[in-house]
């Protein structure tokens, strides 16, 4: 009789594990693969930036004067 309670009871628990247990424990590790998924998606997003702000910034010159040219004045009249 005991032998037959304490099947019961193990199945009882395996029922929960499968139920309960094993769900959260996929959501769980699904979130944080998804997670990490977006974490390296920015990351290659903000390392493709910097790699177009430091060409941008090789192709022109810091410090580079433009002339300034002054144009001739009419009269305000003509």
């Amino acid at each position: 009789m005991k032998f037959v309670i304490l099947i019961f009871v193990i199945g009882i628990l395996l029922r929960m594990v499968v139920k309960y247990i094993l769900p959260v424990f996929r959501i769980t590790s699904m979130a944080s693969d998804q997670m990490r998924k977006m974490q390296d998606q920015m990351k290659e997003m903000d390392r493709k930036m910097n790699e177009q702000n430091k060409q941008t910034a090789k192709g022109r010159k810091q410090g580079d004067y433009i002339d300034y040219e002054e144009l001739p004045q009419t009269p305000k009249g003509a």
